[in-house]
């Protein structure tokens, strides 16, 4: 869920580094050009234009063809939604340095209308202002820093657990990848919660995982949607996909506290541990912030390691190269398996766009966006623009091999590409689900040849998800 619009964290470092004063000032006097505005109806906006182009799940393409019509700047009204959308990296930038101590960004309706509909209290990803940063200050000292051997000899067998299951498909097209990856995720966020005692207790939980991956699937499966009818429509009409909705987030957050609970008794020492003795935070707020952090971990590394997945399969050259390095080096030291996710994330944006809500004027390279404007990052057209990337539209992991002079060999622009977000609401768990994927990656690597059966394209629910089944199968060495 985090992931979704999430985002490095040193708000003071994102302004020393990008602007001093000085430049900002000259920013501002020079930011007086008008931002095109592409012209709606009433009401609705551009709306019919958007359908007419594949609805919301082609938002993405739809974006991008206007930031080739309007520029890296526009304005566009689609129905509701009155946003500006930028594209340079370097505007992204000075978006970020002025985003204030307490940045907001924009949450699906239908989450925040079940909140409040229900008198629900949420975790991190749903604070502002000062509660936000107290506790984002609490989790940056705890989740920001390298992971010690307890996790990674938990995540070892989180992942050798699916991997002996996928053992039976030997040659055969895995029916429910993105079923086991959901499941993959959580269990590797339960493994970081307790730690070392993951082995001891993972056949106790593993109903209680499955159901909540089921459940999570669904929250999101509802959400999407909501970009049909809205969801206080769908709310105040009483309509199917409301009431499955609620089903489906109620079932999340009571299976969620469930496995908490457990997890509490285990006497661990992972990061559940760290949360309840270092810090004083009373019982509930504890559980209402692991259970959003269990429930953000189901989506975002699953479809992340699905299209590392997928793209491996399409490249055999690169599959090889990947599975030598790491015969040679361990994950974590495999340059080249990092470049292959880093490819991976610019490709295949888990976040096509990053959301801000500023409450104070905003200085651009060119522009001024007036205070209390919704501002868009277009991360999907800036990822795939040739001025940042040698030939955006392949997938060369060799493109973020340094050279001497400690730029990459086909980078121009690094930061026109941000897969975990930046500035203070950056993706808290961003070192956690590097580790993850990696590791992922590297043991499947290891031990099977990846086939991707057939090539998918880029659709939008919420997140970049395939537009079709992706089928791959495996084949053990």
């Amino acid at each position: 869920m985090s992931n979704r619009y999430c985002s490095l964290v040193l708000v003071n470092f994102t302004k020393t580094r990008f602007m001093s004063t000085s430049n900002l000032k000259n920013i501002r006097t020079k930011s007086k050009k008008e931002i095109p505005i592409v012209k709606g109806l009433p009401i609705v906006g551009t709306m019919f234009s958007i359908l007419a182009a594949g609805g919301g799940r082609k938002l993405h393409e739809y974006i991008d063809k206007r930031h080739e019509q309007y520029g890296s700047v526009f304005r566009e009204k689609l129905g509701p939604v009155d946003a500006i959308w930028i594209s340079n990296p370097l505007d992204m930038k000075l978006l970020f340095a002025q985003e204030g101590k307490f940045p907001k960004h924009i949450l699906p309706e239908a989450w925040l209308l079940y909140n409040d509909t229900y008198g629900q209290q949420r975790g991190l990803y749903f604070m502002d202002g000062k509660e936000w940063w107290k506790y984002r200050q609490i989790f940056n000292k705890i989740m920001l820093k390298d992971l010690n051997v307890h996790f990674i000899e938990s995540y070892k067998i989180v992942i050798n657990d699916l991997l002996n299951e996928w053992e039976l498909r030997d040659g055969q097209v895995l029916p429910n990848l993105i079923a086991d990856l959901y499941k993959l995720s959580i269990s590797f966020m339960v493994a970081h919660l307790v730690g070392g005692v993951y082995d001891n207790y993972k056949n106790d939980i593993s109903n209680d995982v499955n159901c909540l991956a089921q459940s999570i699937q669904k929250v999101f499966q509802c959400t999407v949607k909501f970009t049909v009818i809205p969801a206080n429509i769908s709310k105040s009409l009483k309509l199917k996909i409301w009431n499955d909705f609620v089903l489906a987030v109620d079932n999340s957050i009571e299976s969620a506290n469930n496995l908490v609970s457990k997890l509490m008794s285990f006497n661990g020492d992972g990061l559940l541990n760290s949360i309840l003795n270092v810090h004083d935070i009373p019982i509930d707020m504890v559980k209402r912030l692991i259970v959003d952090f269990i429930i953000a971990a189901g989506d975002t590394t699953a479809y992340s390691t699905q299209w590392s997945l997928y793209t491996l399969g399409l490249h055999k050259s690169i599959q090889n190269n990947l599975r030598h390095s790491l015969l040679e080096t361990d994950f974590l030291e495999c340059d080249y398996l990092n470049n292959v996710l880093k490819e991976v994330l610019r490709m295949y944006p888990l976040a096509p766009f990053l959301a801000r809500f500023s409450p104070n004027d905003i200085y651009l390279t060119d522009h001024m966006i007036p205070a209390n404007s919704l501002v868009v990052m277009s991360m999907f057209t800036s990822g795939r623009n040739g001025k940042y990337f040698n030939n955006p539209d392949d997938f060369e992991p060799d493109r973020w091999n340094r050279l001497k002079n400690n730029k990459y060999k086909g980078v121009n622009e690094p930061f026109a590409t941000l897969p975990y977000g930046f500035g203070a609401r950056s993706c808290i768990g961003q070192k956690m689900a590097h580790v993850q994927m990696c590791l992922t990656l590297a043991e499947c690597i290891k031990r099977y040849e990846i086939q991707t059966m057939k090539p998918v394209k880029i659709a939008l629910d919420l997140i970049t998800v395939p537009d079709n089944h992706i089928n791959i199968k495996l084949q053990k060495i």
